[in-house]
């Protein structure tokens, strides 16, 4: 599989690279949820609603996984995540694709070392948060600018009957334009635009991932002053968290945690690949309610798969 670097640096252009490049979107889109879904359920009392904000960011990862996977079956190609490689292992020293992280990412209660993590995965790579001399190495931001790049001058067909998972205002996958406009959602919602947090990410909506977390970690409201934002609005305080770790326990805690995520990535791969099929919503609540529930008891949910037979 090639890395994201690869991908950047040959400019993707070819019509397999390109399937190839958006199986690896999603495995990036997904990579981040686990660890935010990890800190959300940690949250116990929360005066300044800080959980609101984290499950926020979650919901926007879920729709640019699903808008990752529409995207691939528009260009004639198959979704594949149910199977234990698609999984991440958590502590990761680098993204899906090769993308080094300077703190690794691991599943953690929502505490500042972990917000500076989340920081790290949504940093921005242009002014006015990353201000570089030099040329920056590839980044997610660069990845998906390749990936439009190879819409707009090879113009791929787009299969008009693609299966799809239905994104709240994400509208059908018909053109290229179509298309364009789904990976710059994925963009704005993430690290956010040159000139944010300016440019809003989309009307009416909050700041992009990055300044929603700087937020929670500098505990101040994000603030514009006399024209000029700063995070020197209101202050936020943090919540009390529930600590967790791995079980070493025997039977396995997790047990019915990776049963259910596993049974959840098939029938989402189903959605692509078999016609009628609909995202299994009580999975998700089922996932949610048991990782709760192991956080409560002081256990990390375990995010690997469990092989049905």
């Amino acid at each position: 599989m090639k890395t994201l670097r690869e991908y950047v640096e040959a400019r993707i252009l070819s019509r397999d690279d390109l399937r190839g490049a958006l199986q690896l979107a999603m495995r990036l889109e997904f990579a981040t949820i686990p660890p935010y879904l990890c800190a959300e359920w940690s949250v116990g009392h929360d005066p300044d609603h800080t959980r609101t904000v984290v499950h926020q960011v979650v919901i926007q990862e879920m729709h640019h996984f699903a808008l990752a996977g529409n995207l691939l079956t528009a260009v004639g190609g198959t979704p594949s995540i149910a199977h234990a490689d698609f999984l991440p292992v958590y502590p990761a020293n680098e993204l899906p694709g090769g993308i080094a992280q300077e703190r690794p990412v691991d599943l953690k209660p929502l505490v500042k070392d972990q917000l500076a993590v989340f920081m790290q995965i949504e940093h921005p790579d242009f002014p006015p948060v990353a201000r570089r001399d030099t040329p920056p190495p590839p980044t997610i931001g660069a990845f998906y600018d390749t990936i439009i790049a190879t819409f707009q001058e090879t113009e791929p067909a787009i299969d008009q009957d693609a299966l799809a998972v239905e994104v709240p205002l994400a509208p059908p996958i018909r053109t290229v334009d179509d298309a364009i406009e789904t990976i710059d959602r994925i963009k704005r919602e993430g690290e956010g635009v040159p000139g944010s947090p300016d440019v809003p990410t989309r009307e009416g909506t909050n700041h992009a991932h990055y300044y929603l977390f700087k937020e929670l970690f500098v505990q101040k409201r994000l603030v514009k002053v006399d024209g000029v934002w700063s995070f020197s609005g209101a202050p936020i305080t943090l919540p009390e968290v529930h600590d967790f770790m791995p079980s070493t326990a025997e039977p396995d805690l997790s047990l019915e945690f990776r049963r259910t995520l596993s049974g959840l990535l098939t029938s989402l791969e189903s959605c692509w690949t078999t016609p009628g099929t609909e995202p299994d919503l009580s999975a998700m609540f089922d996932l949610k309610s048991t990782g709760q529930d192991l956080i409560g008891r002081g256990i990390r949910p375990d995010f690997t798969w469990l092989d049905p037979s």
